[in-house]
């Protein structure tokens, strides 16, 4: 089976991470797509729920899609959450594993611990953050031939919604429906999440 990770803080997860996810289920030839959600974040740490709530948030939203899955090994890991560790792991298990990556990080990716060994190994799926696709394809391009691997770009509308938006609207007593799963928007409210 050929499988495509979505690695992420999901914090909390929103209808931008699984519209992202339906594409790359309607344009590549990946079988299915498991969220990942950190355990521990090597660059990230303030205001983050709780890793046991975050799992649970991505696990309400993607229950009806049987083409989603979610899996606990990062969270269940000990120490920093290393992208190349997860992949190894899932490659072991799985014929063919896709990486899914945000255009905004396909720069950035260069400087992350091991990144040769994921760029010559594992194949990336790319999804426009930003509107400039000359520059995402030139991008993409240059990693495609230093690295020689399979870089696809999926054009799809850019859907613009921030968990950072979410947390502050949430801070502030603002709605954040239509934002995120009616379900994950109970959850955080049940949880009292995010609140100042």
């Amino acid at each position: 089976m050929k499988i495509a990770l979505f690695g992420g803080t999901f914090n909390p997860i929103h209808i931008g991470h699984l519209i992202m996810a339906q594409y790359v289920l309607n344009f590549s030839q990946v079988q299915k797509v498991i969220f990942v959600p950190n355990g521990h974040p090597p660059h990230k740490i303030e205001d983050i729920a709780d890793a046991s709530d975050r799992f649970e948030m991505v696990k309400l939203s993607i229950e009806d899609n049987p083409y989603f899955d979610i899996s606990d090994f990062e969270i269940k890991k000990s120490g920093p959450s290393w992208t190349i560790d997860t992949l190894e792991y899932f490659s072991s298990i799985y014929e063919r594993v896709y990486f899914i990556i945000g255009s905004d990080n396909l720069s950035e990716i260069v400087k992350w611990y091991k990144a040769e060994e994921i760029l010559r190994r594992y194949p990336l799926i790319v999804l426009p953050r930003e509107r400039d696709l000359c520059a995402i394809k030139k991008e993409i391009e240059m990693l495609s031939s230093k690295f020689a691997q399979e870089i696809s770009l999926i054009q799809m509308p850019i859907v613009d919604i921030s968990s950072t938006e979410i947390r502050k609207l949430i801070s502030q007593d603002k709605s954040i429906r239509y934002m995120v799963h009616p379900k994950v928007e109970e959850y955080i409210k049940r949880k009292g999440l995010y609140k100042r």
